[in-house]
C-alpha cells in the first residue's frame, strides 16, 4: 500500500513541474486528473483482494469508458495535446488513456495519426506512438510491429501478440527509442511474476 501512495505522489509531484510554461495549463491539469484515475484504478486491481478484483475491474472498465468522453472533447478542441501545449508528462498521460480506450478503436486510429504528426515534429513521444500502434494493431487483428503488446504462457513468460518479421523487430524498436525485444519482455515476464504469485 505504501508503495502505491508512493507512486501516486510522484506521479502528482512530476505533472506539477513546468506547469507554467505550457500553453494551457488548465488542460494539462485535467489531462494529469484523468491519468491519475486511471492509473489508480489499475493499482486497485492489481492489489486488491481476489474476491474484490470482479468487480474492481467493472470499476475500471467505467473509468476507461469515461475517461474516453473527456478525452475526445479535448481531442476535438485542441488535438493531440503535444509537449508545447501541455508539457511532456502530461502529453504522456493524454496517451496513456488513450492507450486504455480500446472500446473506441476508430478514436484511438484519429489520435495515432495526429500523434505521428507531432513525433515528427519531435512535440510528442516516439515510444509512446509505437505502443499505440501495436495497441491499433492488435485491435484491427494486425501484425504488431514494435512487440510492444503482450501474452504470457503457462509458465508466465512473456511473449508478444502477433509480431510482424520478428527477426528485425530490434531494429524497429532501436529506431523509435525502446530497447531490445529481450530485455522488454525479461522485465514484462518478472513483473507479471511478482503480480501473479503462486498460490
Amino acid at each position: 500500500m505504501k508503495y502505491i501512495l508512493w507512486t501516486l505522489m510522484l506521479f502528482f509531484a512530476s505533472s506539477l513541474r513546468g506547469q507554467d510554461k505550457v500553453q494551457f495549463p488548465l488542460l494539462k491539469k485535467k489531462i494529469d486528473s484523468l491519468a491519475f484515475i486511471d492509473i489508480k484504478t489499475g493499482w486497485d486491481v492489481r492489489n486488491g483482494k481476489p474476491t474484490e478484483r470482479d468487480s474492481l475491474r467493472k470499476i475500471v472498465k467505467e473509468t476507461f469508458l469515461r475517461n474516453a468522453e473527456v478525452l475526445k472533447k479535448i481531442f476535438d478542441e485542441h488535438g493531440f495535446p503535444n509537449y508545447d501545449k501541455v508539457g511532456k508528462e502530461s502529453s504522456k498521460n493524454f496517451w496513456l488513456c488513450v492507450q486504455h480506450s480500446d472500446h473506441d478503436l476508430k478514436f484511438q486510429q484519429e489520435v495515432l495519426k495526429e500523434m505521428k504528426k507531432e513525433v515528427k515534429h519531435k512535440k510528442a513521444d516516439p515510444s509512446n506512438f509505437a505502443f499505440l500502434t501495436d495497441r491499433v494493431n492488435i485491435n484491427l487483428n494486425r501484425a504488431q510491429v514494435y512487440g510492444t503488446q503482450l501474452s504470457y504462457d503457462e509458465q508466465k513468460r512473456a511473449f508478444p501478440k502477433n509480431l510482424k518479421n520478428p527477426k528485425k523487430v530490434n531494429q524497429r524498436r532501436n529506431s523509435i527509442g525502446l530497447e531490445p525485444l529481450e530485455d522488454y519482455l525479461e522485465f514484462a515476464t518478472m513483473a507479471h511474476r511478482q503480480m501473479n504469485p503462486d498460490k
